[in-house]
């Protein structure tokens, strides 16, 4: 049986005003600990900015189709960016051995 954490814990699930006020904090956490200089933590702030903008297009009238296809392009990016991690891993190791 799978566990309902938000049931045990009893959290309502957010709304998109709190979502985008959570992305905002999560943005400004990232941005002040590593700064926008790195391109990691450019890519962090990338995918937080998509989420935040999905969450906005929820709001609006025929958003959530919109934002299930932004969603869907921050999923393509996070798997391409997830794809190119191990190659440069494997290829790393490799040179290694």
């Amino acid at each position: 049986m799978k566990r309902n954490i938000r049931s045990e814990r009893r959290i309502p699930p957010a709304g998109p005003t709190e979502a985008l006020d959570l992305l905002a904090r999560a943005r400004k956490a990232v941005d002040e600990a590593y700064g926008s200089d790195e391109q990691l933590a450019r890519v962090a702030l990338h995918l937080i900015d998509c989420a935040a903008d999905a969450s906005a297009l929820l709001s609006r009238e025929g958003g959530l189709e919109a934002a299930r296809e932004a969603l869907g392009s921050a999923r393509s990016a996070v798997v391409a960016a997830t794809a190119a991690v191990r190659v440069i891993h494997d290829a790393d190791r490799a040179t290694r051995l």
